[in-house]
């Protein structure tokens, strides 16, 4: 049976055979980095310092490029050890005063936002309370262990109802039941708060917030808090969406912006041919946008991106090169968890959003 030691902590846990680096860690109570569970969002990327790694299917998972495995980086969440490793890891904590817990909770409302959005409203138990970060995000448990992650959209300032902002996958599965079956008063059961990605407001930085699609959510959780503690320091929000229909909240961030100093906010559409009436904003993809804008000065910031794991891909390689230090990059992929990908892959369907 392999073993695991992390650099620099020098925490040590066993792996059964053909075990997930990652399931491995989760099991021993570390919770390393890690977001889509399916090889796509690089969060859980790490060096492998000394052992061997193999994937499931012996090729590379599609977050890894053959530059970085020739550097030894691999992907704890596909990864398994052959041998004995010793991995370097990014952050081995979880957020600060947060505790991960499984509770009840009941839809208390549900508003639709876009055509393929809904806003869910979770109340839990009088006696029971969910302590969290702006930013990270809750999975609901679902019958036969399975499970579907969403971002909390809600501040933890904006009182005891959670809010999830929910996409439409498919027709089936938990999504379409939530749009199609799902009703005021549904019990459904969640754990969290789960994932590294919540606002590190310790730093002096000003912030750039980049989303695509419901990765706006996380990035609102986290302008909300900020706007509750009167933090002052300049944000710059880039907002992606295929057409205006699914900028939800577009007037309430235009005005935010027009009545707070220092918060700018950037809709941009990738398909604005699309549109009823002429379109007069930015067009293009969200991190273009962002790399225009900021080709000669991304290190003066930190950079907090979430969204579809291709987005949070080309940010990941594109705003590095550029010269954005690792350290000042945050992301959260929001890919599909893994039984829904495999069977979209049956039918051609890439990833998007999680759900």
């Amino acid at each position: 049976m392999p073993r695991i030691t992390l650099v620099p902590t020098g925490e040590s846990f066993p792996s059964d055979p053909g075990e997930p680096v990652l399931t491995a860690a989760l099991r021993a109570g570390l919770n390393l980095p890690h977001s889509c569970k399916g090889g796509h969002c690089a969060s859980c990327r790490a060096r492998i310092v000394s052992g061997t790694v193999v994937y499931p299917d012996g090729r590379l998972p599609a977050g890894i490029t053959p530059g970085e495995a020739a550097e030894r980086y691999a992907l704890l969440c596909e990864a398994c050890a052959v041998d004995d490793l010793l991995v370097e890891t990014r952050e081995v904590r979880p957020a600060p005063d947060v505790e991960v817990r499984n509770l009840p909770c009941r839809i208390e409302r549900l508003d639709q936002l876009a055509d393929d959005v809904m806003a869910v409203f979770l109340r839990l138990p009088a006696v029971e309370d969910l302590h969290f970060r702006a930013g990270q995000y809750l999975d609901f448990i679902l019958s036969g262990g399975r499970r579907r992650s969403f971002s909390i959209a809600s501040a933890p300032s904006d009182g005891r109802l959670i809010e999830v902002h929910v996409r439409r996958a498919s027709a089936h599965g938990f999504t379409g039941e939530l749009f199609d079956s799902m009703q005021v008063g549904t019990l459904l059961r969640i754990e969290g708060p789960l994932g590294q990605f919540w606002f590190r407001a310790e730093s002096p930085r000003p912030a750039l917030l980049v989303g695509g699609g419901t990765g706006y959510a996380p990035l609102r959780a986290m302008l909300r808090e900020l706007l509750a503690v009167d933090d002052r320091r300049p944000l710059r929000l880039y907002r992606g969406a295929r057409s205006s229909p699914d900028l939800y909240e577009h007037g309430w961030l235009t005005n935010l912006a027009g009545a707070r100093p220092g918060f700018t906010y950037v809709p941009v559409l990738s398909e604005p041919q699309c549109e009823e009436r002429p379109w007069h904003g930015r067009t293009g993809l969200v991190h273009d946008a962002v790399l225009l804008d900021h080709a000669d000065d991304l290190a003066r910031y930190d950079v907090y991106a979430s969204g579809p794991p291709a987005m949070v891909e080309a940010v990941r390689q594109e705003f590095t090169a550029r010269g954005l230090p690792r350290d000042q990059l945050f992301f959260d992929s929001f890919d599909y968890a893994p039984d829904t990908l495999a069977a979209l892959r049956t039918k051609g369907i890439g990833a998007g959003d999680r759900g």
